[in-house]
């Protein structure tokens, strides 16, 4: 059984993979760089319409339980930190 940690990341990477599709091999990802291209109104947070933006068909199916996991205080919307924590971390 996985850690709800690793489901987490797990889940986030697969909301994620449009946005990691594009970046260049062996080039860091930068969190806030697809943050800021999600939030449509730039207003500092993610709706959850704000993070299904630019996700695959089958990613959208999980993605209210995946926002609902990474939403860690229960406001309805993602800060840049709780999206950079429920990033999953590189592996080195």
């Amino acid at each position: 059984m996985r850690s709800t940690r690793s489901c987490v990341a797990f889940l986030l990477t697969a909301a994620l993979a449009p946005a990691l599709a594009v970046a260049a091999p062996g080039k860091a990802i930068d969190p806030e760089k697809i943050f800021a291209r999600k939030d449509a109104d730039s207003d500092g947070f993610l709706t959850v319409d704000e993070y299904k933006k630019g996700m695959k068909e089958e990613q959208l199916e999980k993605a209210d339980r995946r926002f609902k996991k990474i939403d860690t205080n229960g406001d309805g919307k993602l800060s840049l930190d709780e999206f950079k924590a429920g990033m999953p971390k590189p592996k080195q």
